[in-house]
């Protein structure tokens, strides 16, 4: 087994179907999906079991426990050689897994990849759109103050295959912490880079990460905040491994990315979100798509100023 994802469930009904078929339409196939219901009150249940994938695994909580328990739960069991995660109301675009084993294939020296985003409400139009940082010297830098991760983007090694002595305690150390409930994705990583491993993006954008009124980052925004900074101030020995050079060199560069990606986001903004955009069916996630989309309107731009000129 090369991929377990693990999808934990509460109350996303709503979202669940398409969630659920982004990983089984996914181009790459050697995975399995573990859906953790959370002890669901709505019709999240009756979702899973009417799928009859063989590839689906579900775990039926008896008693609600939270949301990054209940990730732990599909971690305990996950199989694959590496872990990608998903939640419940969010979608991955149909070459993300294929992209990021790929990665991880070639890439040794990095525990975990995530991937640039689309926001999209509840109706599953964009908002925004986030192309990360892809350097993981830039990646541990910047997490140290704030979170630039997407949660439902990451596929990381699974350190629960190694065998030995260590097994357990490699086991216990790769769960969420439930003590910083919406923040534990957060404490993940910085408890990731404090054992010195390597956390990275890359530029595509395969994930819909959802911004509903029922989404923990809206709903619970405050504590989530709160949670977020206790963490930071916990890793903050952290920063004492940079010379006041090297602060001065990262902050040049997230200023260079800003102004590189700024143009980008200011000729996205004037587009809606549209699943169906692309004849390629990889909608607007699509890097050669979006590419293309970029350079035509840059091209009708430079046109326009050469017609105002005349």
């Amino acid at each position: 087994m090369k991929v377990s994802v693990v999808m934990p469930v509460y109350n996303e009904g709503k979202y669940l179907d398409k969630s659920i078929s982004s990983i089984l339409n996914q181009t790459f196939k050697d995975f399995e999906l573990i859906i953790v219901n959370d002890k669901s009150t709505d019709n999240s249940l009756k979702i899973i079991k009417s799928y009859k994938d063989k590839r689906i695994k579900l775990v039926n909580l008896k008693k609600n426990v939270g949301f990054p328990q209940s990730r732990n739960e599909g971690l305990k069991i996950a199989k694959g050689e590496y872990i990608a995660l998903l939640d419940g109301d969010d979608i991955s675009h149909p070459s993300r897994l294929r992209i990021q084993t790929d990665y991880l294939d070639r890439h040794k020296h990095i525990f975990l990849v995530g991937t640039s985003a689309v926001y999209i409400d509840e109706n599953g139009d964009e908002i925004r759109r986030f192309r990360k940082y892809d350097n993981y010297r830039m990646i541990a830098w910047r997490l140290l103050d704030s979170c630039c991760i997407v949660c439902s983007s990451v596929m990381f090694r699974n350190s629960m295959l190694t065998t030995g002595l260590l097994k357990r305690q490699i086991k216990e150390n790769l769960f969420y912490a439930n003590e910083y409930g919406g923040a534990s994705d957060y404490h993940f990583y910085l408890e990731r880079l404090a054992e010195g491993k390597m956390l990275t993006n890359i530029p595509q954008f395969l994930t819909y990460y959802r911004l509903a009124e029922t989404s923990m980052s809206v709903s619970n925004k405050d504590e989530q905040e709160r949670l977020a900074n206790k963490t930071k101030e916990e890793h903050q020995w952290l920063k004492n491994g940079y010379y006041k050079i090297e602060n001065l060199y990262y902050l040049f560069k997230s200023f260079l990315f800003y102004l590189r990606t700024y143009q980008e986001k200011k000729i996205k903004k004037e587009e809606k979100f549209n699943p169906n955009k692309c004849e390629c069916l990889h909608s607007n996630f699509c890097e050669e798509c979006y590419k293309e989309t970029y350079k035509n309107k840059m091209k009708e731009l430079i046109r326009r100023k050469k017609v105002g000129k005349k």
